[in-house]
C-alpha cells in the first residue's frame, strides 16, 4: 500500500462529507430535490472515504475484494448525480 493512500483517503472523507453538508444546508434552504440527490450522492462518497481509511488503518479481514464494491458504489453515486441533473 502506497504511503499517500492514508492521506488521500482521509482528505476524500473530508471533502465529500464538507460537500455533502453544503448540499444538505442549500436542500434545507431552497426544498431542491436536486440538492437532496446530490447531497447524498456526496454522503456516499464520505461513506466510501471511511471506508478506505478503515481498509488503510485497520486492514479489517473483510476487505478482501473492495474494487468490485466499489465499483457498485461508484455505480450508485454516479446514479444519483445522473438523477439530479435531469430535467424535469
Amino acid at each position: 500500500m502506497n504511503i499517500m493512500y492514508p492521506f488521500i483517503a482521509v482528505c476524500l472523507a473530508g471533502f465529500a462529507l464538507l460537500q455533502a453538508s453544503i448540499g444538505f444546508i442549500g436542500y434545507r434552504r431552497t426544498g431542491k430535490k436536486k440538492l437532496l440527490l446530490v447531497s447524498i450522492a456526496f454522503f456516499t462518497f464520505t461513506l466510501k472515504g471511511v471506508y478506505a481509511i478503515l481498509v488503510a488503518f485497520a486492514m479489517v479481514p473483510w476487505t478482501t475484494r473492495p474494487d468490485q464494491y466499489m465499483l457498485v458504489v461508484d455505480l450508485f453515486i454516479v446514479f444519483l448525480l445522473y438523477l439530479s441533473i435531469l430535467k424535469e
